[in-house]
């Protein structure tokens, strides 16, 4: 897999509404202090919860060393990328990808850290991606799979809030049917014993 996105070079990964650095305020683009990485698992299709990491496929956004309102994917490529071409350690054929990123400015944390630590972090959607040899002509990038543009956020994005709501809500109906099974099961009954 060809791990580039230029998105036409018009438009790029971007701060959103709140952000951590404070220093970086909402619109600019990611520069060379965020990471990007695509997490993936094999077959199209896959749930988000299914993905893992793909070590080879991390890299960081062009532009210059610390993102700033004067870059952008015009000027300096901000907001971009051009990752390697990365042996995914899958088989051919179709797999799902999603691609994180997270400020990461000394390049030695995980998406997870980035999270816990409360930093700038966001994720596409999911994409089908179709994988091939690393010399055939037709190897996919995100490109072709037609990545769209998100943002990075200290906090999650509402969507990722409801998900996350859902599942927990969905484990607690679980735990209380479980709980219910264990109380209505049939008594048991009573032997007289010897006295």
């Amino acid at each position: 897999m060809n791990f580039s996105w230029f998105d036409s070079g018009t438009q790029g990964i971007q701060i959103g509404a709140t952000g951590n650095p404070s220093s970086q305020l909402s619109g600019w683009y990611l520069s060379g202090d965020y990471s990007v990485q695509a997490f993936m698992a094999a077959g199209a299709g896959q749930p988000a919860g299914a993905l893992i990491p793909i070590s080879a496929a991390k890299t960081i956004f062009l532009g210059a060393a610390t993102t700033t309102a004067a870059s952008s994917p015009l000027s300096d490529g901000s907001g971009l990328w051009q990752g390697p071409v990365v042996d995914t350690g899958f088989a051919t054929g179709a797999a799902t990808i999603q691609v994180r990123a997270w400020y990461d400015p000394n390049h030695n944390t995980t998406f997870d850290q980035a999270v816990v630590f409360g930093v700038n972090f966001g994720v596409s959607g999911l994409y089908n991606i179709n994988l091939v040899g690393n010399t055939d002509p037709t190897i996919n990038s995100l490109d072709t799979v037609g990545m769209a543009p998100f943002v990075v956020n200290a906090v999650p994005e509402p969507g990722t809030v409801a998900l996350a709501a859902a599942g927990a809500m969905a484990l607690l109906i679980f735990r209380r049917r479980k709980v219910f099974l264990v109380l209505s099961a049939p008594p048991t009954t009573c032997r007289n014993l010897p006295t």
